[in-house]
C-alpha cells in the first residue's frame, strides 16, 4: 500500500516543503513507498521554495528546487492518508473547512524531542533560521515514520 500524505504549512514555501523533501528521502530509504504533497493555507500558487530552504536541505543532499507552492484543495485532504500539519492555525484552518479529516491529521510538532508549541516558520530569515528548523523538522520526521513503523 502506498501512503499518501499532505503537508501543510501557510505559504507553502518554507515548512511544508521541507517537510515533504524529508518525508521523501526517509520513507524511500526505508523502503516505505509513499505519495507526498505539500501545500498552504494562504492559496499562494506558483512560488518556488525559499532560496534559504533550497540551500540547507541541499547542504544534507535532498533537493527541493523542483517545488512550487500549491493552495490547500479539499480532494487532496480526503485522499490523504495523513494530512501533517506544522502549528494549531493550520489544524484549525483546515478542520474549518473540511472536520472529517480529523483522525487524519498528525501535528508534527508534537514529534520534536522536548515540548513545543509548533513549528516556528522562518520565512523572511537567513539560512542559519532555515538551518534550525530543517534540523527540528529531520527530528520529528524521523519520530513520526518511526511511530507509523510501530503501527
Amino acid at each position: 500500500m502506498t501512503l499518501r500524505i499532505v503537508f501543510v504549512c501557510s505559504g507553502n514555501i518554507c515548512r511544508s516543503p521541507i517537510a515533504a523533501g524529508f518525508a521523501r528521502d526517509k520513507l524511500a530509504r526505508r523502503g516505505i513507498p509513499a505519495a507526498v504533497l505539500s501545500c498552504g493555507t494562504l492559496g499562494i500558487v506558483g512560488q518556488p521554495a525559499a532560496l534559504q530552504g533550497q540551500a540547507a536541505m541541499r547542504e544534507i543532499g535532498i533537493d527541493i528546487s523542483e517545488h512550487y507552492s500549491q493552495g490547500v484543495q479539499p480532494a487532496m485532504l480526503e485522499l490523504a492518508d495523513w494530512v501533517v500539519v506544522m502549528g494549531p492555525n493550520h489544524e484549525a484552518v483546515l478542520l474549518d473547512r473540511l472536520p472529517g479529516i480529523a483522525d487524519k491529521l498528525v501535528r508534527m510538532w508534537e514529534y520534536a524531542d522536548e515540548a513545543i508549541p509548533h513549528i516556528a516558520d522562518p520565512v523572511g530569515k537567513d539560512v542559519a533560521a532555515f538551518r534550525t528548523c530543517r534540523d527540528l523538522l529531520d527530528r520529528c520526521m524521523e519520530n513520526w515514520i518511526d511511530s507509523l513503523a510501530e503501527e
